[in-house]
């Protein structure tokens, strides 16, 4: 799969990933990427409001490839913990 990234996001994207945003993932990348992200999220500064935003940019960037994610494979859902997305493997198919 290909993830389909805002302008803002995307050199976030490839600077934690380190891979580029054209290339396609399979889904075993595409978890490894999520956590990936979600690691740089929780070591972040809380911004409070300030310019840089690192925090939430994670967190929007979290979102959407999240939402991505399931929308392509059907057997990832995602789960909300305390607005933190989670991925979660589904059992049913």
């Amino acid at each position: 799969m290909n993830f389909k990234l805002p302008r803002r996001h995307r050199k976030n994207f490839e600077i934690i990933s380190n891979k580029k945003i054209e290339e396609n993932f399979n889904e075993n990348e595409c978890m490894e990427i999520f956590e990936q992200i979600k690691n740089e999220y929780k070591k972040a500064p809380n911004s409070f409001g300030s310019n840089e935003g690192r925090k939430e940019s994670y967190l929007e960037l979290l979102l959407i490839i999240s939402d991505q994610i399931a929308n392509e494979y059907k057997s990832v859902d995602v789960q909300l913990t305390q607005g933190i997305p989670d991925l979660i493997k589904s059992k049913s198919q």
